[in-house]
């Protein structure tokens, strides 16, 4: 067999080397295919194929992730672009408390950066590691383009969100990087499943307001859950959504008393009956996500998320959260039982 093979990118025939990785082909032919991590961890550089490509275990339908997948012969991938990944210095305008546990953190940015709703970017502030967190809208749908709202949850060993409040406080600069991702708004006509646990209800905010306001005519259902109670914050903006006709919003709890506007149990439990004509975005824990996309993937509905690794897990966590993965069968992408006991829920916020 030749060492190369010709590759076609959205179009355009470039030379590349078989064995190499798709995603190294295309950036070897200047080509700027979106990705992050280049793990495997992400999906930012999962794209549609066809021909000659080991998907390395990756596959999900006509998709393989092009970090991971190589070349084994004539191939011809397709992706949607997305913006251009930049950087820009931000200040901290304001942080207030949405829940016990959870700030809203507000950055002004020293000029527009460009994102789609339901991309992440990735933010760093001096002496701390990088961490990626979903820019949102204000509850009350506020936008404006030098403005970028973060819901933060705070975690006691989290080295970045610890400093919420702290290191980190009104007036202090940060450095914005982005946007990755895959998980973002698509043009369509059919139906809007929007499904969140906790800060996943960042990217799915952005999500709601950009398909109200422009795709006015599409049926949108909105799910948010949180185990405790006191974590379903999204009030205001459900009401914001009720206000301009979205009729199927519903509030999950499953370790709390259910008062009267919640329903208990977990959001998966409140979604509507699915079928090949609905989109599905999901946003939260790695259990959740992982549970929507296989009753996504059942019903024939596509459905789109942005896993991650969570960073900075204590030892102690990390072992049970290694137990529970194997009990559950979450693994990695091949499917084998076990084989990784890093969770990868959505990218809504990293500790």
């Amino acid at each position: 067999m030749s060492s190369k093979c010709q590759l076609t990118i959205n179009g355009k025939s470039v030379s590349a080397l078989v064995g190499a990785t798709v995603l190294d082909a295309a950036l070897a032919a200047r080509i700027a295919m979106p990705h992050d991590c280049c793990t495997g961890q992400c999906d930012s550089c999962r794209v549609t194929v066809e021909g000659g490509v080991d998907d390395h275990g990756t596959r999900e339908g006509a998709t393989v992730l092009g970090c991971q997948a190589t070349l084994t012969g004539h191939a011809s991938i397709t992706f949607e672009e997305a913006p251009a990944v930049g950087a820009r210095m931000a200040s901290v305008s304001s942080i207030r408390p949405l829940s016990p546990d959870i700030d809203e953190v507000t950055l002004e940015l020293n000029s527009p950066l460009r994102y789609l709703p339901g991309q992440y970017v990735k933010l760093s502030f001096k002496g701390l590691p990088e961490r990626d967190y979903s820019p949102t809208l204000g509850l009350g749908g506020e936008a404006d383009v030098n403005r970028l709202y973060f819901h933060v949850r705070r975690y006691p060993m989290g080295r970045f969100s610890s400093a919420i409040g702290q290191a980190i406080k009104v007036g202090s600069r940060l450095k914005v990087r982005g946007p990755y991702g895959h998980a973002w708004l698509r043009q369509g006509t059919g139906p809007l499943v929007l499904v969140a646990s906790g800060t996943g209800f960042a990217p799915i905010w952005s999500i709601a307001v950009a398909a109200r306001l422009g795709q006015p005519d599409r049926p949108i259902t909105v799910i948010a859950g949180a185990r405790d109670p006191a974590d379903l914050y999204m009030r205001q903006a459900f009401a914001w959504l009720s206000a301009r006709g979205v009729r199927y919003l519903t509030l999950t709890t499953s370790g709390g008393p259910a008062f009267a506007d919640m329903r208990a149990g977990r959001p998966t439990d409140a979604l509507p009956a699915l079928g090949p004509d609905h989109t599905v975005y999901a946003a939260g824990a790695p259990a959740m996500v992982a549970a929507v996309k296989r009753i996504a993937q059942d019903a024939g509905a596509v459905c789109y998320a942005d896993p991650f690794v969570m960073n900075e897990t204590p030892a102690s966590l990390t072992q049970k959260l290694g137990r529970f993965f194997q009990m559950t069968n979450w693994g990695s992408r091949s499917g084998e039982p076990g084989a990784a006991a890093t969770p990868r829920p959505l990218r809504s916020g990293t500790i």
